[in-house]
């Protein structure tokens, strides 16, 4: 029988934060999906460009280029956005300790509870570079107006938002637990 640490553990190592593994075929995949949209989107301008102006707008191409070049920059567009939120770079899943002492900190070095934690933190953090390319996604679908608009705008954002926090999950527990644990003026 298998522990639950053993299968965090496994699935730590097939993820591989460090650009292999799981981690590494997803920024692959999300070059590959950057590139064909800014195909499209090319294709998209040149077919605006042929038709004049009762053709429609540039938004649609120039939006859907823009996306396409953020999923081939992912790994940078989640450190931009982290820069952006918490003025600090993304950090590995073992800094949640130090982040946030008053709560996780308190787990003694070496042990299985710490092993956990570090093994879940990789996940949520995996989970969260999956949750940017889909509010990416929803945000193409906004850009080109295949049934999109308003109804894909606000979720895409919030993908992008939230994932972007998963992927800083050891600041983002930090801040939380400032805000819990701080005591009044």
């Amino acid at each position: 029988m298998v522990d639950l640490l053993k299968i965090i553990e496994n699935l730590v190592a097939a993820i591989s934060p460090g650009g292999g593994g799981l981690t590494g075929l997803l920024y692959v995949l999300s070059w590959i999906t950057g590139i064909v949209i800014v195909m499209m989107s090319i294709k998209a301008a040149s077919k605006r460009s042929e038709m004049g102006r009762n053709a429609g707008s540039w938004a649609s191409p120039a939006w859907s280029f823009i996306i396409g070049v953020c999923f081939i920059a992912l790994p940078g567009l989640t450190s931009t956005i982290a820069q952006t939120i918490f003025a600090e770079e993304a950090h590995d899943a073992a800094s949640i300790f130090a982040y946030a002492p008053s709560t996780v900190g308190l787990f003694e070095a070496d042990t299985a509870g710490r092993s956990m934690i570090v093994g879940i933190v990789t996940v949520v953090q995996f989970v969260g570079l999956i949750g940017v390319m889909r509010g990416l996604m929803l945000l193409r679908d906004t850009a080109i107006g295949g049934g999109g608009g308003p109804k894909t705008f606000g979720p895409g954002m919030t993908f992008v938002i939230a994932g972007v926090l998963a992927v800083n999950f050891p600041l983002a527990v930090s801040v939380i637990e400032q805000l819990i644990t701080a005591s009044a003026p």
